[in-house]
């Protein structure tokens, strides 16, 4: 069973053994009790001179050490060397020393070991050892470890040292070259310069920056006196500024530098620094240090002069805005008003400077007011606010105010939109009456009698259609949406104009003729126009189309065609009626005159009187033969050719009718032409002509000449018929060539020219009518020209 310390009393103070031990304190006292024959050391009073010498040495030592003895290094040790075990002390006495610091023997225990197996002093400082600590665990400690062998009958017999405990020592060594490691880091790593001096103002560190600014390196500058490395001027007088450090002796406070100073550099440059000094004092209060902190502001100096330009400039913008610029301090008193500020807001001559804005403008103070809304907003929530305002009596205009939240208060921006709302009224008005005239006109659009559509302008889509466009198919307008124009009107020249369409170039009142997918084999007509659609730019988005069926004015209108044509005919038998009459009663009377006379030579020249009538029959038959024959192909005529026919069917009515026939032909050239119809339209000019000379008579004047159709550049003859008739009003040569339109009352069927203005411009020709009606000087001109290749061949 392992023994401890006993009692004193147990043992007995006068005990001789006991008394061997000698000093006073806890630890001899607890040596002297101790049950040493539990030990390998046996009872105190067998120990060798030695052993007491060196346990009475350790336990009279001022400072920590203890005494390892035997081969088992048996530990004994004095007060100060209690804290080392910790929590293991008391029992650490008298226990082997391997036992008590097994967690820290793989340190220390080579050095005993060897300490014991040399005989040779051993001492090793800052020795990190891990000792039990007083929470119960394993602490690191740094100690100064001695090792001195003690010799017993000349052999080595135990270890005898001090101890000394520098952990803390080390720990404050440690922190402080860390501080000073980490100061260093601080010190380089800050973005402003840093000079440190001693109390005589000499460098003694610089920061890179400083290095940099300043030019200077550390290693010149270290030593040097602070004002020959830091050398400051005012930017505008040039002379030298008073050191901070000057400033920092003097005052013994943290100062700063004027504003606008120069650092002059060791390598002759000039910056613009901002800088501050302060004060070190050493433990005692004195002074021992400056350091110095300075930044070059070239950037912010750039910036506080473009600041200082741009302020100017709002000045002078705020002087001639036309917006009224108004500052307001936190109790909403009006502290800055611009011309145009002051000109809205100023009543009666009364300045709104030094004025709460509440008591200055009462009328913006009630429940819901913009006003007061948005200026608390944005003073005591500094949320910005745009509003519109009404301000009455005496003022009577509106106001868009903007108000925006400043470091000191709020400021208000106000623009006159009195124009701009009686503007925005009318804009509105003017809108919904455009909203209006577009419902109308989409009514107008889905109701109009003609067909409206709206067309793309690459493969010619039907984009949309009325109902009216869609009924022209028999179909409904979103059976036709999306598909292309060729593929519901397949007609021959359809595309070609929109294509010319899509060039910008408007198609208007085109005749179009053909047959529609959905109707094959009907032919119809329609009347159609086509214009682009332009944007802002000018250039073609769309095609838009009207169209009007004309189908079953077209079969009228051929039929009113032959109706005329019929009439022309007629016209034409009775005259030729009256002309072959003439002559056969002619006939008959002479043949009766012949038979009933005995006079033979009479009668001989009764009967060639009768032939040459006779003949004049048969020219008049041939001739009508020739005019009423429609031939199938065009024939080359001459114009005397065309004129002599139509006049030779009209020579009885020329002479009754007291009518002059004038001549003149200069054209020599044939004309390719369907020579029927240009009879037909001759007879109708030279039928016309004489009617218009009735009762009185007068001259029928043809002409003939060749000419060039200028607007199409084709050459062909001109004939020219004109009378000294009665003339055509103005208003009635507007309505000519209208159908059913006549100047002869109810003698005539307003066919005529109608028709004969169709049969020229199938001809590819024109007619152009010139009248008079002024008293000697009446009559009406036409002129017809075709050209020579009037049909194609």
């Amino acid at each position: 069973m392992q023994s401890g310390p006993k009692s004193i009393a147990q043992n007995g103070s006068s005990d001789t053994s006991s008394s061997r031990i000698i000093g006073t304190g806890e630890m001899a006292d607890l040596v002297r009790a101790y049950d040493w024959s539990s030990t390998p050391l046996g009872p105190i009073d067998s120990w060798s001179i030695e052993l007491l010498t060196i346990v009475n040495l350790t336990l009279a030592s001022s400072s920590p050490a203890r005494t390892m003895w035997g081969p088992d290094l048996i530990l004994i040790y004095n007060d100060a060397y209690r804290p080392i075990p910790g929590p293991r002390h008391p029992a650490a006495l008298g226990k082997s020393a391997r036992d008590v610091y097994k967690e820290s023997w793989s340190v220390v225990g080579p050095l005993l070991e060897k300490a014991l197996a040399t005989g040779k002093t051993l001492f090793h400082e800052k020795l990190l050892v891990p000792l039990p600590s007083a929470s119960g665990g394993i602490e690191d400690r740094y100690l100064n470890y001695s090792f001195n062998p003690i010799f017993e009958n000349g052999k080595i017999a135990g270890l005898f040292g001090p101890l000394h405990d520098v952990t803390g020592e080390v720990t404050a060594t440690r922190q402080l070259r860390e501080s000073e490691a980490r100061a260093a880091r601080i010190l380089q790593s800050i973005g402003d310069a840093v000079i440190v001096t001693d109390a005589e103002a000499r460098i003694t560190h610089m920061n890179a920056i400083a290095q940099s600014l300043t030019g200077w390196t550390f290693a010149d500058a270290k030593g040097r006196p602070l004002a020959e490395i830091f050398r400051i001027v005012s930017e505008s007088t040039r002379q030298p500024v008073e050191s901070p450090a000057d400033k920092v002796k003097r005052t013994g406070s943290i100062v700063g530098l004027a504003n606008h100073t120069i650092l002059l550099t060791h390598d002759g440059r000039e910056v613009p620094i901002d800088d501050s000094g302060a004060p070190i004092f050493d433990e005692h209060g004195k002074l021992a240090g400056i350091v110095l902190v300075f930044r070059d502001i070239e950037e912010r100096r750039a910036a506080e002069r473009a600041n200082e330009q741009i302020t100017e400039r709002y000045r002078q913008v705020l002087e001639v805005t036309s917006d009224a610029v108004i500052g307001f301090d936190r109790n909403f008193v009006m502290t800055y008003a611009n011309p145009k500020a002051r000109e809205l807001y100023n009543r009666a001559g009364r300045s709104v400077i030094g004025k709460n804005v509440w008591e200055e403008f009462p009328e913006t103070v009630y429940d819901g007011s913009p006003h007061w809304e948005h200026l608390h907003r944005a003073m005591h929530e500094g949320i910005p606010g745009k509003f519109d305002v009404f301000y009455p009596e005496p003022f009577n205009y509106w106001l868009h105010v903007e108000v925006y939240p400043t470091s000191d208060g709020i400021v208000s921006f106000s623009s006159d939109i009195t124009q701009e709302i009686a503007s925005r009224e009318a804009l509105r008005e003017k809108s919904e009456q455009a909203e209006r005239q577009r419902i109308e006109i989409e009514s107008l659009y889905q109701t109009a009698p003609i067909g409206l559509a709206l067309f793309d302008t690459e493969d010619f889509r039907y984009l949309r259609l009325n109902d009216r466009q869609a009924q022209f198919f028999g179909l409904t307008p979103k059976d036709i949406v999306g598909r292309t124009l060729t593929e519901m009107a397949p007609i021959e020249g359809l595309r070609e104009l929109f294509e010319q369409v899509r060039d910008g170039k408007p198609v208007r009142n085109h005749l179009l003729e053909g047959e529609l997918v959905t109707s094959p084999g009907e032919h119809r007509y329609w009347t159609v126009s086509y214009f682009p659609v332009l944007d802002a730019a000018g250039n073609v988005q769309a095609i838009t189309a009207s169209t009007l069926e004309i189908t079953q004015q077209k079969k009228a209108e051929a039929a009113l065609m032959q109706s005329e044509k019929l009439a022309v005919v007629g016209r034409l038998a009775a005259s030729i009626a009256h002309e072959i009459n003439n002559p056969l009663e002619s006939v008959t009377n002479l043949l009766y005159l012949a038979c009933h006379t005995d006079d033979a030579a009479r009668a001989r020249e009764y009967l060639e009187t009768a032939e040459r009538e006779l003949r004049r029959v048969a020219a008049i038959t041939n001739q009508t033969l020739r005019f009423h024959k429609q031939s199938s192909s065009p024939r080359e005529m001459t114009c005397d050719a065309l004129i002599d026919s139509v006049l030779s069917m009209y020579q009885g009515r020329f002479v009754n009718s007291n009518v002059d026939i004038v001549k003149r032909f200069r054209a020599n050239c044939a004309v390719r032409c369907f020579e029927g119809e240009i009879r037909q339209v001759l007879s109708n000019l030279v039928s016309n002509a004489i009617d218009s000379m009735q009762p009185g008579g007068g001259r029928l004047l043809l002409r003939s000449r060749e000419a060039t159709h200028w607007p199409t550049g084709s050459r062909g003859i001109v004939l020219t018929v004109a009378d000294t008739g009665t003339g055509i009003s103005r208003a009635g040569l507007t309505r000519i060539f209208e159908p059913f339109y006549t100047t002869k009352g109810i003698g005539g069927t307003g066919l005529g020219l109608w028709v004969s203005q169709e049969i020229i411009e199938r001809h590819h020709g024109n007619l152009r009518v010139r009248s008079s009606q002024k008293s000697g000087h009446s009559g009406t001109v036409i002129t017809m020209f075709l050209p020579f290749d009037a049909v194609s061949r």
